[in-house]
């Protein structure tokens, strides 16, 4: 647990080092001025949750990969795992760091367009969960490229697939099969912490399908990581 969090701790200053945090927090301010003023408008909530699909959660993504990226190209990595370094640690202290700013980018919109007027617990749970399966997804596509641009362009459909049941959740489609994608478990928490009477039954599915796919997928990431990155 001490190298966990001796990692954790790494990270960070990594990422404040290469203006990573400072770019986030940038982006973030963006956002969040944008919120300010159309805080009184009607479902501002729709809006609030899709900016966190689309800064928070993605920052994870984009982060993982080009920071991976970036240690393959200086021949970081192999130092690093003929350490006793475990792969493990190596994996969620990134996927600890760069969910934790995506969630305090996220709990900051929110804060501005409602307040206090929000289950912080459901929230919270919500939105980290969402910026740790983003960030599996990154390390997923980063095992399959060794430069930026191809990682970008691969990253482009895999986006737009798991953000699929966003279509539900702005009516634009009703079907039944998306409410199964991984991504849905966060969605329903940071959608019913906005609602003066929550739905019980979406909550508790939220969080069920939270506690199955974050560590079926880690697993699932874990194994092609070790293979087509460690191995190499």
């Amino acid at each position: 647990m001490n190298e966990l969090f001796k990692q954790i701790k790494w990270q960070f200053l990594i990422f404040q080092r290469n203006n990573l945090i400072s770019m986030i927090i940038a982006t973030s301010v963006f956002y969040v001025l944008i919120i300010y003023l159309i805080k009184d408008f009607e479902n501002v909530e729709k809006f609030i949750t899709f900016l966190i699909y689309n800064d928070p959660a993605i920052v994870g993504f984009i982060f993982i990969g080009i920071s991976i990226i970036l240690e393959k190209d200086q021949e970081v990595l192999p130092a690093l795992f003929v350490t006793p370094l475990n792969q493990h640690i190596y994996l969620i202290s990134r996927l600890i760091t760069l969910s934790t700013i995506g969630f305090f980018g996220a709990l900051v919109m929110v804060l501005t367009a409602k307040g206090t007027s929000f289950n912080f617990a459901h929230f919270s749970v919500g939105a980290f969960s969402t910026c740790v399966l983003f960030g599996l997804m990154g390390i997923f596509v980063v095992s399959y490229t060794t430069e930026i641009l191809h990682f970008l362009l691969r990253a482009i459909p895999l986006l737009i697939f798991m953000s699929l049941p966003l279509l539900n959740y702005f009516e634009l489609t009703d079907l039944s099969f998306l409410k199964l994608f991984p991504v849905q478990g966060g969605l329903n928490l940071m959608v019913n912490s906005y609602a003066k009477t929550p739905d019980s039954g979406q909550i508790i599915f939220g969080y069920i399908s939270i506690a199955v796919w974050t560590p079926l997928l880690y697993w699932f990431v874990y194994r092609i990581f070790v293979a087509r990155v460690v191995k190499i």
